[in-house]
């Protein structure tokens, strides 16, 4: 990862507050500002040149600029549901043991309830925080999820007691990481159990690979941080969780054929099913495609066995308990 070194003070780090930061990119995928890394913190972030309206953005525009096609960018609830609903097997696998018939769940950012869709009928309530009015309207009229387009604080889901609160891809979107975690906990009930994801600054095709085009992928105008390990821990004990209330993980969601593609084209897939489906190759001779399809799963376990043993996986998983 190389850096240059600039002690403005308005690039101050927010989770610290030191101004001794290094430049990571001034090229974002979308939008403008450059992002920047605290090695106080082992955090990078986003100064932004203009701030943005989050309750406006998210509630109309973030979905109109950001999908899961390399290039078209605009999606919809539909379109995102069905196409996300299939790739939840890490979420899933963490989160189902604390599940009964009986818990209470509540997700914040749920998008088109692509996860919560495989929960709904294994638990005795679910609930969602959607700023996407039009996801949110989905989660309810085509799903049957009670929905709120507000901020959890604000919602009617505030205070409720939850057995687990959890919240995918959102924390790095949020301007004050430490209260929205203070706000998290405020929504689960004592015993239970909180689960934040968010993206790892030192993902593969950077950490592993330095795909120079990635970089400008990677980094884009929506995330206002970038977490490592260091830094996600430490949010969560300036919010008052202790040590022992702290576990941390890696979850590597894109495949060995998709970081292929990366190193031999310098570039994205046209979309997201390739990268986040179990390797199939098919071909007219079945025999040797179904060998090599073994094999390859069998490479791609191994593979993601090591990104997670180097800490150098797509996402961070932080799991807290509300005591």
């Amino acid at each position: 990862m190389s850096h240059s070194t600039d002690q403005r003070p308005e690039a101050a780090c927010p989770l610290c507050a030191s101004e001794a930061s290094e430049i990571l990119t001034h090229q974002l995928r979308r939008g403008t500002g450059m992002v920047r890394y605290c090695p106080a913190c082992s955090h990078g972030y986003l100064v932004q040149e203009q701030a943005v309206d989050a309750k406006e953005y998210y509630g109309e525009l973030y979905r109109q600029e950001y999908s899961h096609n390399a290039e078209a960018a605009a999606t919809n609830a539909r379109e995102i549901y069905r196409v996300y609903k299939n790739y939840q097997q890490d979420r899933l696998h963490h989160i189902l043991p604390h599940l009964t018939t009986g818990s209470r769940l509540l997700e914040v950012g749920a998008s088109a309830g692509q996860f919560l869709i495989h929960i709904k009928d294994k638990v005795g309530e679910v609930n969602a925080i959607e700023l996407d009015k039009a996801c949110c309207t989905f989660l309810g009229s085509e799903l049957g999820i009670e929905a709120d387009a507000e901020f959890l604080e604000n919602s009617r889901f505030a205070g409720q007691g939850y057995d687990v609160v959890c919240a995918f891809q959102v924390i790095e979107h949020v301007e004050q990481p430490v209260e929205f975690l203070n706000t998290l906990r405020q929504a689960t009930k004592k015993g239970g159990t909180i689960f934040i994801e968010a993206p790892n600054l030192h993902d593969p095709l950077l950490a592993v690979w330095g795909v120079s085009t990635y970089k400008r992928f990677f980094y884009h105008s929506a995330h206002l941080h970038y977490f490592t390990e260091a830094s996600l821990g430490k949010v969560a004990r300036a919010a008052g969780f202790q040590p022992d209330q702290i576990e941390i993980s890696f979850t590597q969601d894109y495949n060995l054929l998709n970081h292929l593609h990366w190193l031999m084209n310098d570039g994205p897939q046209a979309d997201c099913h390739v990268g986040l489906s179990e390797i199939n190759l098919c071909g007219p001779n079945q025999e040797i495609a179904a060998w090599l399809t073994e094999e390859m799963r069998a490479v791609n376990r191994k593979y993601i066995a090591k990104l997670i043993a180097a800490k150098c996986t797509s996402n961070i998983l932080l799991k807290l308990r509300h005591d």
